[in-house]
C-alpha cells in the first residue's frame, strides 16, 4: 500500500461513518419536506425500497430481526446470509426513471450508486449520480456530489473530482460538509503530487479555530495527521 492509499484508506472509514450518519438525516427531511403529490408518491415508493435494503443489509450483516415476535426470539445471533441487491436496485432504478427531478430520485440515486460501487460497477455507479445531480444547493444534492467526487477520485480523475468538492466549498448552505470536501481536495493534491498545495489545504484547515463552520474539533485533527505525513514524505524524499 503506497503513501496516498494509507490516506485515502484512513479518511475513506471515518468518511463512511459520517455517511450513514448524513442519510440517515436526510430521511427525516424527506419526510418533513412539503412536496408535491408527485414528490410524495416518489417518496412513499423510495422508502419502501429503502426498508427492503436496510432488511437485506441486516440479513447480510448478521444482524436479529427487529421485527421478529419476541416469543420467537433467542440469545443466538444469526449468521451472516448471501444476499441478492438485485431487485431493491431495480427498484431504486425505477423510481428514478419514473420521478426524475424527485428528493426521491436522488436519494435513490445515492443508495444505487453505493451498490454498484460494492460491485466494482464504479462507471456505472457514476452514470446514476451525474443523472439526477442538478443546480440545487440543498442537503440531498450536496451528498449526490460528494458521492461524485469520491468516485472519480477512487478513478483517478483527481481534477475532476477536485472541481466537484469546489461547488460544495462555494456553497456556504453545504458549511457542514466543508472540512470534509477540504481534506478530500488534499489528497487528491496528493495524488496529483502536488504536495504544497495539499499542504496548504491542510495547514489552513488544520488551524481553523472551532466555529460554527467546523462544529468540532475531528476534522482540524484528521488535517494535522494527515498534514505530519506530507511533510515525512516530503522530508524522506519517499
Amino acid at each position: 500500500m503506497n503513501f496516498t492509499q494509507f490516506l485515502e484508506k484512513q479518511w475513506k472509514l471515518i468518511l463512511g461513518v459520517a455517511g450513514v450518519c448524513l442519510i440517515l438525516g436526510v430521511a427525516f427531511v424527506l419526510v418533513s419536506t412539503k412536496s408535491t403529490n408527485k414528490e410524495k408518491r416518489a417518496q412513499e415508493a423510495y422508502f419502501s425500497i429503502e426498508e427492503k435494503l436496510v432488511e437485506l443489509k441486516n440479513k447480510a450483516a448478521g444482524v436479529p430481526d427487529v421485527n421478529k415476535d419476541p416469543k420467537e426470539k433467542d440469545n443466538t445471533k444469526p449468521a451472516p446470509e448471501a444476499v441478492d441487491f438485485s431487485s431493491v436496485k431495480a427498484g431504486f432504478e425505477k423510481i428514478i426513471n419514473e420521478f426524475p427531478d424527485s428528493n426521491a430520485a436522488q436519494m435513490s440515486a445515492i443508495h444505487l450508486a453505493k451498490l454498484l460501487d460494492d460491485e466494482k460497477k464504479t462507471d456505472e455507479a457514476l452514470v446514476v449520480l451525474q443523472k439526477v445531480e442538478n443546480k440545487s444547493t440543498g442537503l440531498i444534492n450536496t451528498l449526490v456530489q460528494k458521492q461524485i467526487g469520491q468516485l472519480l477520485a477512487d478513478k483517478d480523475k483527481c481534477q475532476d473530482a477536485i472541481a466537484v468538492w469546489q461547488k460544495i466549498l462555494d456553497r456556504k448552505e453545504a458549511s457542514f460538509i466543508h472540512a470534509e470536501s477540504k481534506i478530500q481536495q488534499a489528497l487528491c493534491y496528493t495524488k496529483l503530487n502536488d504536495l504544497k498545495k495539499a499542504e496548504e489545504i491542510l495547514t489552513n484547515l488544520a488551524n481553523q479555530s472551532v466555529n460554527a463552520e467546523i462544529g468540532n474539533t475531528s476534522s482540524s485533527k484528521e488535517a494535522e495527521k494527515y498534514l505530519r505525513l506530507i511533510q515525512f514524505k516530503r522530508a524522506s524524499g519517499s
